[in-house]
């Protein structure tokens, strides 16, 4: 299991990535001679991309996925009271340094273990949670970017309705650990499984059940009574401290963006994205937006279809190098056998209802 060693300002980190290539699913290092794309994870979902790393077309490129803190595999100190999109995009470029320590701003302090990845000038590919932090890149270090492309982004500030279903889903998880030794697994899953329910608009498919298993794993796993407070930290206080960029700081921008987001979003609708969209623009900033019709928050999941084929033309546009095709008969994503192994078979349909529906917790919507 791959692993990058780093200290930061935030302290030490040990952040678990996975790299596939056209030609292995998991590989040690990037191919050197075609793009990379650098995956920047949605809130509580590591294995999201899925549909994305286990497609043809996007494994004809280096395709890189990393555990952010407090998240999947990744291990560590604990976060820092404060910590928010500025330290985390410190430690994302600890993570992707290309030349050792060449961070050109006073307030960076970092020092490198030997096995620090470097990767070269990337395309970043974000969804959700980890779309402030790849945009805050952009924004400090534009030569590192080649392109934006974000999927159901959260770079604006969090609506109140937001933030009221957040506020509920932290409430009903917490209480789930009165003490040390001590937890009520029916809580867990309420809150867990709605805020699954608010990622998937109350359809949880076959395969978003398998991800929400793995991720219910994972966050009793970091989450749990010992680990309320990095809890607190990665959940309410990051997402509710986030601001929405100035226009001086967009403007920054080097790249090309692309937005897409889904119409079926019951929390971010699309005039959320419309309010990016218009921001970036008026920061001078090359923007589209790629709206699907019926597709929730996590629109990449069960409408992979229609996402990866614009991501793999917005690649081609922003860069001259050449793919190199998948000759292989069947390639998977680094995630399969850990979906395969809580169910998931992605040869049966979704025809059948959940039996888990009772366990909703509502996200109110301006829409009405």
């Amino acid at each position: 299991m791959p692993f990058v060693h780093v200290k930061t300002g935030n302290g030490n980190i040990k952040f678990h990535y996975n790299i596939s290539t056209p030609q292995l699913d998991v590989a040690n290092q990037i191919d050197p001679a075609i793009p990379v794309l650098l995956w920047f994870h949605s809130l509580a979902f590591p294995h999201v991309f899925h549909s994305q790393f286990s497609d043809p077309l996007l494994r004809q490129f280096n395709l890189v996925a990393f555990d952010l803190r407090s998240h999947g595999e990744t291990e560590g100190d604990d976060l820092p009271e404060g910590y928010g999109i500025r330290e985390a995009e410190e430690d994302a470029l600890a993570f992707m340094v290309h030349e050792g320590p060449c961070i050109n701003e006073p307030r960076y302090s970092l020092r490198f273990l030997q096995d620090a990845l470097r990767l070269p000038p990337c395309h970043f590919v974000a969804m959700d949670y980890g779309s402030p932090i790849a945009l805050q890149i952009a924004i400090s270090h534009p030569e590192r970017v080649l392109s934006l492309f974000f999927i159901s982004q959260t770079c604006l500030a969090e609506p109140p309705e937001v933030r009221e279903g957040h506020q509920q889903v932290y409430d009903c998880w917490t209480a789930a650990f009165p003490g040390p030794n001590q937890y009520d697994e029916d809580r867990m899953m309420e809150g867990g499984y709605g805020f699954a329910q608010f990622m998937f608009s109350n359809n949880m498919t076959k395969m978003a059940d398998a991800l929400f298993k793995i991720s219910f794993g994972m966050c009793q796993k970091h989450w749990g009574y010992q680990g309320l407070k990095n809890y607190r930290i990665s959940t309410l206080d990051f997402l509710f401290n986030r601001k929405s960029q100035p226009r001086t700081a967009l403007a920054r921008i080097r790249c090309p963006v692309k937005l897409v987001c889904g119409t079926d979003d019951v929390a971010y609708p699309q005039e959320y994205n419309e309010e990016f969209l218009q921001q970036l623009e008026d920061a001078g900033v090359d923007v589209s937006l790629l709206v699907v019709p019926g597709a929730p928050h996590f629109v990449s999941v069960e409408y992979a279809d229609q996402v990866n084929p614009v991501l793999y033309e917005f690649v081609m546009q922003n860069d001259s190098r050449k793919p190199k095709p998948v000759s292989r008969t069947r390639i998977s994503s680094p995630w399969d056998g850990a979906l395969r192994s809580v169910g998931f078979d992605d040869t049966a349909n979704d025809d059948d209802e959940s039996d888990e529906d009772d366990f909703v917790v509502s996200y109110p919507s301006k829409r009405s």
